[in-house]
């Protein structure tokens, strides 16, 4: 293993990755979770495609509890919202923010419910409600 040191190539053993030197993480298999089983891992259920300016709703299936807190990631072309419909439910809505039709995959990683007092620390998550959330429904011109 002397030879991924002068290559470039890292390995995170707390994150499970490999990184590569152009910084492409490459997760590793059969690693063991960051959080206990609390941690419940927010997915798509089924392939979807969303057309350019459009969006896709997926309905959140289980009890949210005010003592969860939700982080949500976002991909190159796409962007998620929590959105509360009537009553108590909720969803997230991904939105195709690119110039070409989008293609979701099944299982494709959205968010994480985790334990209040916990952060994530994976980067690329944020926290409904955080700063950098508000500047994912807002980007700049």
């Amino acid at each position: 293993m002397d030879f991924m040191v002068p290559a470039g190539i890292r390995l995170d053993l707390a994150d499970g990755s490999v990184c590569l030197p152009d910084e492409v993480k490459i997760q590793l298999s059969g690693r063991r979770q960051l959080y206990n089983d609390k941690a419940r891992v927010l997915r798509l259920d089924q392939h979807s495609q969303v057309n350019v300016g459009e969006s896709v709703e997926i309905p959140l299936r289980f009890r949210v509890s005010d003592q969860e807190k939700l982080w949500l990631t976002r991909g190159d072309r796409w962007v998620p919202s929590l959105i509360s419909g009537p009553g108590k439910i909720k969803y997230v809505e991904i939105t195709n923010i690119s110039d070409r039709k989008l293609i979701l995959q099944r299982d494709e990683r959205i968010g994480l419910w985790l334990a209040g007092d916990r952060v994530h620390r994976l980067p690329g998550y944020v926290s409904v409600g955080s700063r950098r959330y508000a500047e994912w429904q807002n980007p700049k011109p």
